[in-house]
């Protein structure tokens, strides 16, 4: 758990705001961390120590994933955190398929 911990420590030297998500009950069930940078938004979900999912989006009109992954809280917060910055070479920045559990706003509308 302490490496976990210590990644969750990296978010927040990195400019993540927090968010609990709490069940019927008041415990937290999800802790979400998230930053907007350079027309993107980064975030990850923590379910718990072995289960979390990051992601990196197109903050537009139409949102796209452009990168996510799933697995321990350590390591997807690692391999979020080592992506190279939007725009620069390297980062990721072709549409991929979202996993069905990331939610997407819908497309903007402007009337």
């Amino acid at each position: 758990m302490t490496d976990a911990l210590d990644r969750v420590r990296d978010l927040k030297r990195a400019g993540f705001g927090f968010l609990a998500h709490r069940d019927a009950h008041g415990e937290i069930a999800t802790l979400q961390a998230t930053r907007v940078r350079a027309g993107h938004i980064e975030t990850v979900l923590i379910h718990d120590e072995h289960d979390a999912l990051a992601a990196r989006c197109r903050d537009e009109d139409h949102p796209a994933v452009v990168w996510y992954q799933a697995g321990s809280t350590a390591d997807v917060i690692a391999e979020l955190l080592d992506l190279p910055a939007p725009y620069e070479r390297g980062a990721p920045g072709l549409d991929r398929r979202p996993p069905s559990e990331l939610w997407l706003p819908p497309p903007h509308r402007w009337r």
